[in-house]
């Protein structure tokens, strides 16, 4: 890590970083100063930068920041830096935070098909209402339910995710859901349900009934059919990203393309926040 944050970062890769935006939420509530703050800011611009330089293939994807910003609510920069790369790296599948974010991609379509067999009366109704719940639910696996989520529910999640990995994700999303079924179902319109999407993370404020909800109403299934749905589905999304990636490049061969999530590394980009979608 020290040899790491030592070495020559280019201008374009600084400014990327500098400019990112940080969990304040999760700030604000464990520190009491101005100074305590500025001070972890240097420390979380020190760990993502390092973090560049150390995983080319990454660099830096708007998400880590939320995940390197938690880690150092508990450990020092170098402890909370090899944290960031276990979860990148171990925790997540592959190519979670590469550029066309093919691993997070995937995991929306295994959440969908877990939605179907798990809740089928409520994934009738987001259907039928034309709802894609991917624009919500990317987020919350991309940055491990960091954003709106109340704190003690967050940590919670975490706590699970670090010890158990991946699947857990599925499961507190399912159980977000399945929380709110009653609700959901109630609305007979896209915008209502849309909107009650964007609050289900900041009303998960009952930890306890989250967590139980996550490990003891929702049907067993393994990190086994995980992966397996993950490989079948991950070859059809890198074909679809394939695609578009064609008709970028050659535009006037195929005017028409499918909405995906991509993360680009130019300026712009990191600026415009591209993969921080409506909560």
């Amino acid at each position: 890590y020290e040899q790491t944050c030592g070495t020559y970062v280019c201008s374009h890769c600084y400014e990327q970083t500098c400019g990112t935006y940080v969990c304040s939420h999760c700030y604000e509530q464990t520190c009491g100063t101005f100074m305590f703050i500025l001070l972890q800011i240097e420390k979380l611009r020190r760990v993502l930068l390092a973090y560049s330089c150390h995983d080319p293939d990454v660099g830096y994807c708007q998400g880590i920041n939320r995940l390197a910003a938690v880690a150092l609510l508990f450990m020092d920069e170098e402890d909370a830096f090899w944290c960031l790369d276990c979860i990148i790296n171990c925790l997540h599948p592959p190519h979670y935070y590469t550029k066309l974010l093919l691993g997070s991609q995937t995991d929306q379509r295994v959440l969908k098909d877990l939605l179907q067999d798990k809740l089928q009366k409520l994934t009738q109704h987001l259907q039928m209402c034309d709802i894609d719940y991917a624009l919500v639910t990317f987020n919350w696996f991309h940055t491990v339910f960091v954003d709106n989520m109340p704190i003690e529910t967050m940590l919670r999640i975490w706590d699970t995710f670090l010890f158990e990995g991946s699947k857990v994700l599925f499961r507190y999303a399912i159980a977000i859901f399945k929380h709110n079924e009653e609700q959901l179902l109630a609305f007979d319109n896209s915008i209502s349900i849309f909107n009650h999407l964007r609050t289900m993370c900041p009303n998960a404020l009952d930890a306890n009934e989250i967590t139980k909800i996550a490990f003891t109403e929702i049907p067993h299934f393994s990190i086994r059919d995980i992966n397996r749905k993950r490989k079948a589905h991950m070859t059809v999304v890198q074909a679809e990203l394939e695609e578009v990636e064609r008709n970028r490049v050659h535009p006037s061969q195929n005017q028409y393309s499918m909405k995906a999530f991509t993360s680009d590394s130019d300026e712009e980009s990191w600026k415009e926040e591209l993969v921080d979608y409506p909560n």
